[in-house]
């Protein structure tokens, strides 16, 4: 009884997944889907390997204290642009390397040329979020934005970067 709950878990969370328009769900919100009684690891282990075999991937990644699947797929998203593609770059190897927590007026400032065709796409399809912290506004990559650079995160430096664009 428990296989057959396990896989109706397993079908329910990989059909959810797969409509969402957001493209990524909360842990938390999973776990409330799921019986306490299943294995939220198995469960989400099934999960991966559906959407695997139908040529997508589940990643994870935290963004403001919680936990988040991003349902993604190999290559680029087509409705970012390669200069959009650079501005996240160069915006998330800012966030890792030198604050996470990046003014609005600072990058205003960094990325004046760009800002209305590319910052403001990337905001405005949540690649990006304007978040309100005390006094200042700043700007956090949103799972979205990680999911898109998922490829080339664990490479990405802010001085490879910089001397990329010297050259």
């Amino acid at each position: 009884m428990e296989s057959k709950n396990l896989d109706d878990t397993v079908k329910k969370i990989t059909r959810l997944i797969l409509t969402n328009q957001q493209r990524m769900i909360r842990e938390e919100d999973l776990r409330n889907i799921c019986d306490d009684s299943l294995d939220f690891n198995q469960m989400i282990n099934d999960v991966y390997l559906n959407l695997k075999n139908v040529g997508f991937e589940l990643i994870t990644t935290k963004f403001l204290d919680q936990k988040y699947f991003i349902l993604t797929t190999e290559g680029k998203d087509d409705n970012i642009t390669p200069s959009q593609y650079g501005s996240l770059a160069l915006i998330l190897a800012l966030s890792k390397e030198i604050d996470e927590n990046i003014k609005i007026s600072d990058l205003k400032e960094m990325f004046s040329n760009v800002w209305g065709s590319d910052i403001e796409y990337l905001i405005e399809y949540d690649y990006l979020r304007k978040i309100q912290i005390e006094n200042s506004e700043i700007i956090k990559v949103t799972p979205l934005g990680k999911a898109i650079m998922k490829n080339i995160i664990q490479n990405l430096q802010l001085k490879n970067l910089i001397d990329f664009f010297k050259q």
